[in-house]
């Protein structure tokens, strides 16, 4: 049977018991009514219903109760019936004549209402012969009485016709619709993924706090979802301003409840404004609210509030209510309710909101203290109500060169933390015009770098103004914040450094570091180190990043409901996570905090770094399917919200998958779309990366010199160059492609460069990937011994990716050296583990490599010729274009002996040239 594509969010339950009604209705009669909240949907539920009734062949017959009609006798009956009451001869002359009656077709004394309810009855069966017929009756508490007297009696007599009625009432509203016999469809609040879903399909481009905002305000009400939009201007839906207090309502929204709020007397309606401004008075404000009992009882009996004694608190039934009480105060109510709330207040950070929000004229201490409680509310991980408080300590500075501070600072948080770049500019032209001076501060620096690193990319512009404005700034004179300022410049240009990719721009913040080192937190100064050129980390910077990545995990799991703030500050997590990147082991708990944090737009800037780390990790971890899922997220955050520099950031785990899984088309799109945004910009780091992906890419593809050469161009064999962040990466990988290219010395000088440089032991898997490149390197005597302790040991087993490919090189060294049956295993666990990631090359590489280990095969029925397994496998490679040479850096063989067997093989296939081996193998099944 078909039905309408059209579905509403999160009503698929209500539609389910929709269309069981309609099934009913059609076949045997039956009656419903939609119950709920005003802007419930249940009027978008009566419409999909009348499409779906439409589509399964009914006649649809709608009314509307309105409230202009209400004392019109017979107006909904009215609106029902015309269409079909146009021929009524057929009906008999008592049920003809009280229907023209009725509808105003005719005169007489009134019908009585049973006679007129038969007549309905009998004109709606004649209706019904033709196809089933429903009844569609909206807002039923404003319909006529004589009307809904006449439909409450049809709707017992449905039963045995094809007739349905299906009826929508307000909750909480008296009709003169009886509904005791009715079956009733309750419709609930939606739940926040579905609220969300529908506010994104209505409006894709808001920021996620706004999302969050206006999701939790509507309090799952549809009509308030696609409304509250429409109140919040384009600054500060980019971030350039401070969401108010409560949203504001349209005019549509506001006569949901405000005939309700408007009735209730003046003294309780101030008492619920003081309820609806509180942020935090807590038990002065429960006692006034005691001793005003008698205020607040209209608001109780009326059910707008209710007293939850146990909490000792006063709750609005619904968000709307409390937004309305807001809205119908004028501002002078406001301000005198947020100066007695700040009286109550026993706690300060209380008092300082409330008196920022009663100021009506400039005032320094209170926006000295909203720019410290903007401090401590990014410290628990609210990025957007640190810069909404920010901004509002910018309005009530007296000083212009603080108010231009605060608008940088909160530029920053906008840059940095939120991802509102659109806003962080308009806040740092603001800044600029209150004062011309403010460009040259730190403050206006650093956020102006942030802000063009993450949009407009311009590397070389950002280094300038952090370096310039922080050779300025004294380490011996900085108070607590401008030490804090300064961490966020040097973090943010040991960033501008990573991306910048030169050796000239790694000078300046090493030179920097030596001055302010002293004044960072522990996070700062280690990955000054550990992430900035990870292979010098000390044994003591190690130690350290240990301790605060252990402390950061106790914290994060010692309370399975903590949110990120209970955990630590945004900041302090990407600043741990990123000095554990490059040596290993990020703390995922906390980077999924922060992950999580910027799906509700706290943190999305971090949350998409945050993202990157976990995907990197996952795929190193072998959660290739959780590094995919996370990489998009990261990739469509940062294009969402136009984080240009970070994009190609992360594109990074993708690259790594394809260039794993042999998906070359994804990766020459990707590399071409990273070089022609990065290059242009002097972001000279893409060209280590792309080479770093380009050298798995080779290896996936058994192309050793290619991937040799890509791995040389990052790092020669045997050398750690300073602020090389990805060798400590690829140590195993570039010994890999050395080894099966030939370059034996070269493997062996890096092997031992390595070890010299702590290379084991920066993390567990750093030693792993050190130990599997020194087994690839060892000579014929003793990588039996190395290659059987690395692979039985457990810890192995957290990289299976890389274990299965030292797996896969143990077992093609003991087929060169004739030891088929311990090869096998060591082959077939490679296949498995590959097969699992679904790493195809590698999958086909251990194929082969079992295929080269078993039986002879027969490779045509119609011959009596056979290729052995190897014959077999040297004629594959040799049809996807390998030459010689690269057969046997594959297998092991020299280019003479690769030859020798293809000699053979052309005579066996019936051909004469490497150009038809494709087509012969192709032809008999291989």
């Amino acid at each position: 049977m078909p039905t309408p594509a059209r579905h509403l969010a999160g009503r698929a339950a209500e539609t389910a018991v929709l269309d069981a009604f309609l099934e009913r209705a059609a076949t045997t009669g039956d009656a419903l009514v939609v119950t709920g909240d005003p802007g419930i949907g249940k009027s978008a539920l009566l419409e999909l219903a009348a499409e779906r009734a439409v589509l399964r062949g009914s006649l649809v017959r709608r009314v509307s109760g309105a409230e202009f009609e209400a004392d019109l006798s017979y107006a909904g009956l009215h609106q029902l019936l015309m269409s079909d009451a146009t021929d009524l001869s057929s009906l008999t002359a008592p049920h003809r004549t009280a229907l023209e009656t009725a509808l105003g077709l005719g005169t007489g004394s009134p019908p009585e209402r049973l006679l007129l309810t038969s007549a309905t009855l009998a004109l709606l069966q004649q209706v019904s012969v033709r196809a089933p017929v429903l009844l569609v009756l909206d807002d039923i508490h404003w319909m006529d009485r004589a009307t809904a007297g006449v439909l409450s009696l049809v709707a017992r007599r449905l039963q045995g016709t094809r007739i349905g009625m299906l009826l929508a009432q307000r909750a909480g509203e008296e009709s003169f619709f009886d509904r005791s016999t009715v079956a009733e469809l309750s419709v609930a609040p939606l739940d926040d993924d579905a609220a969300v879903h529908l506010l994104r399909a209505a409006h894709p481009a808001l920021h996620p706090a706004v999302q969050h905002r206006i999701v939790s305000e509507a309090g799952g009400n549809p009509l308030a979802i696609l409304e509250l939009q429409r109140g919040i201007t384009d600054e500060q839906q980019s971030g350039a301003d401070a969401l108010p207090t409560t949203l504001p309502l349209t005019a549509r929204l506001r006569r949901l409840f405000a005939e309700r709020v408007s009735a209730l007397p003046a003294p309780t309606r101030r008492l619920l404004l003081l309820v609806a401004l509180d942020q935090g008075a807590g038990a002065a404000l429960m006692r006034v609210v005691a001793a005003s009992d008698a205020d607040l009882e209209p608001a109780e009996s009326g059910g707008l509030v209710s007293v939850d004694r146990r909490a000792q608190r006063v709750v609005f039934s619904h968000p709307l209510v409390r937004a309305v009480v807001v809205d119908l105060a004028s501002a002078n109510d406001r301000r005198a309710s947020h100066r007695r709330l700040a009286d109550l207040a026993e706690d300060a950070d209380v008092r300082t909101l409330h008196r920022a929000e009663a100021a009506l004229a400039p005032d320094e201490v209170v926006a000295t203290h909203l720019e410290d409680l903007a401090t401590r509310t990014l410290d628990r991980g609210d990025g957007v109500r640190a810069a909404a408080l920010l901004l509002r300590a910018a309005e009530l500075s007296p000083d212009a060169s603080r108010r231009a501070r605060r608008l940088a600072q909160a530029a920053f948080v906008g840059a940095h933390v939120t991802g509102t770049l659109k806003g962080a500019a308009a806040l740092l032209a603001r800044a600029r015009a209150e004062d011309p001076d403010a460009t040259q501060t730190l403050q206006v620096a650093v956020a102006a770098a942030s802000h063009l690193l993450n949009n407009d990319g311009d590397i070389d512009t950002a280094h300038g103004l952090l370096t310039g404005a922080l050779r300025q700034a004294s380490a011996t004179d900085l108070a607590d914040g401008d030490a804090r300022t300064v961490e966020d410049a040097m973090v943010t240009l040991m960033i501008v450094c990573s991306f910048g990719g030169r050796a000239q721009l790694w000078t300046a913040f090493d030179e920097l570091q030596t001055r302010f080192g002293a004044v960072l937190s522990p996070p700062a100064r280690i990955a000054a180190t550990t992430f900035a050129d990870p292979v010098r980390s000390t044994p003591e910077e190690l130690a350290e990043l240990d301790r605060l990545v252990d402390a950061l995990d106790q914290l994060d799991t010692s309370d399975a409901t903590a949110t990120l703030g209970d955990a630590a500050s945004p900041m302090h997590v990407a600043e741990l996570g990123q000095a554990r990147w490059y040596v290993g082991q990020v703390p995922r708990a906390p980077l999924e905090r922060l992950a999580a944090a910027g799906r509700v737009g706290d943190t999305v800037a971090l949350s998409a770094q945050a993202l990157v780390m976990l995907a990197v990790d996952d795929f190193f971890r072998g959660a290739w399917d959780d590094a995919a899922v996370r990489a998009d997220e990261a990739v469509r955050l940062c294009e969402e919200h136009d984080y240009a520099l970070l994009l190609w950031g992360a594109r990074l785990p993708g690259l790594l998958l394809a260039a794993a899984r042999g998906d070359t088309a994804h990766l020459e799109t990707a590399h071409l779309r990273m070089r022609q945004w990065a290059l242009p910009r002097n972001a000279l780091a893409v060209r280590t990366f792309t080479a770093y992906v380009d050298g798995l890419s080779a290896l996936s593809r058994a192309r050793y010199r290619e991937a040799f050469d890509a791995y040389c161009s990052i790092s020669p064999p045997g050398t750690f160059p300073p602020h090389g962040q990805v060798t400590a990466w690829m140590v195993m990988d570039l010994v890999e492609a050395a080894v099966r290219c030939g370059e034996q010395r070269a493997a062996r000088a890096h092997v031992a460069a390595a070890a010299e440089a702590g290379i084991p032991a920066l993390s567990r898997r750093s030693e792993f990937v050190w130990r599997g490149a020194s087994v690839l390197a060892a000579g014929d005597r003793e990588y039996p011994d190395l290659y059987e302790a690395l692979l039985d040991d457990p810890t192995s087993a957290q990289w299976p990716f890389d274990l299965g490919r030292l797996e896969l090189a143990y077992g093609e060294r003991l087929r060169r050296d004739r030891a088929m049956r311990r090869a096998r295993p060591l082959l077939e666990s490679a296949r498995r583990r590959f097969t699992a990631l679904e790493a195809a090359p590698w999958t086909a590489r251990a194929d082969a490599m079992l295929g080269a280990t078993g039986p002879t095969r027969r490779v045509g029925v119609e011959r009596a010729t056979e290729l052995t397994a190897q014959e077999l496998q040297i004629a594959r490679l040799a049809a996807s274009g390998l030459s010689n040479r690269e057969i046997g850096l594959q297998l092991m063989l020299s280019p003479r002996t690769v030859g020798a067997h293809l000699y053979r093989v052309f005579p066996k296939l019936g051909i004469t040239s490497r150009a038809a081996l494709r087509d012969a193998l192709t032809a008999r099944g291989h």
